[in-house]
């Protein structure tokens, strides 16, 4: 398996977040950004090597999902905001530096 790593960042506000991947799925309940930092929480998920896979992010409560798909071998990492009432993915090969 491969791990892909989803970084929830600015724009969260006790919101319950739905990060699923063909492999895996995971629910956080109360997700919130911390100002000082610019992150809310970082989800893993499972994913089978070798094959894009198709990463789903979704905000129930708000009505927003956006839905990506990466190749976990190139780009395994995931940011993930909140901008103008959407949400926003973009695919990275090497994670986010906070302060």
């Amino acid at each position: 398996m491969t791990t892909i790593q989803v970084y929830l960042e600015e724009g969260f506000d006790h919101d319950r977040v739905v990060v699923t991947s063909s492999d895996s799925q995971h629910t956080e309940p109360d997700v919130t950004t911390r100002h000082q930092v610019g992150l809310a929480s970082v989800v893993e998920l499972d994913s089978a090597p070798g094959a894009p896979t198709t990463v789903r992010i979704a905000l129930p409560e708000r009505g927003l999902t956006t839905e990506l798909e990466i190749d976990p071998a190139t780009t395994p990492y995931v940011r993930v905001n909140v901008t103008d009432g959407a949400l926003r993915a973009v695919p990275q090969p090497a994670p986010p530096m906070f302060a």
